[in-house]
């Protein structure tokens, strides 16, 4: 019996092994990652930004790692604004530190991603999902980090960040999935 439910056990784990090895390499392809730093002394940019281009009928899939790399202290974890942190609920969306921004050439704010309300209020970071229009030709766009509250009291005197990004064509509908993957996988980094 003791046999039994060591090899029932060991089967179950060698079946969902590579369903979750196969799934995680799937999410990761095609994303890249830009380390930055957003100041908050005036005297240096208090947002980081880059350019792309796309000629539309994409998405831009964006997230941001900052939080986690957050300096703490002993007092407090979640320490960011004397307002903020008063403010701040850990079970709900509450603010956040940053903000994403994609902009236009004109410098117009396409879409704007903060701290996700709940559910789930765990999640510290924005997330954005930003569909390009169709365009004749190719235009640049910038995608921007920035703090969600720049008026508010820091407590340190730089954040470190990892936004990571995809840029995935629109699948037309209708179409078989295989096909859906391949024209949806060929993104324009």
């Amino acid at each position: 019996m003791k046999n039994f439910r060591m090899i029932t056990i060991l089967v179950a784990l060698a079946c969902a092994f590579p369903i979750g090895a196969s799934a995680q390499v799937v999410r990761e392809e095609g994303v890249k990652s830009i380390a930055g730093v957003v100041y908050t002394d005036p005297s240096y940019p208090t947002y980081a930004e880059w350019t792309f281009q796309s000629a539309g009928g994409e998405v831009l899939f964006a997230t941001l790692d900052a939080d986690i790399y957050r300096k703490t202290t002993h007092e407090s974890d979640h320490a960011v604004t004397a307002a903020a942190a008063a403010d701040e609920h850990e079970d709900d969306g509450g603010p956040g530190l940053f903000k994403l921004k994609v902009l236009d050439a004109y410098g117009n704010a396409l879409c704007e991603a903060k701290r996700p309300a709940p559910p789930p209020g765990w999640q510290r970071d924005p997330r954005l999902a930003c569909a390009l229009p169709t365009m004749r030709t190719r235009a640049t766009y910038r995608i921007r980090v920035e703090f969600a509250n720049p008026s508010g009291e820091t407590v340190q005197p730089y954040y470190p960040f990892l936004l990571n990004f995809s840029l995935r064509k629109i699948a037309p509908s209708g179409t078989n999935v295989q096909s859906a993957v391949a024209a949806s996988s060929a993104g324009g980094f």
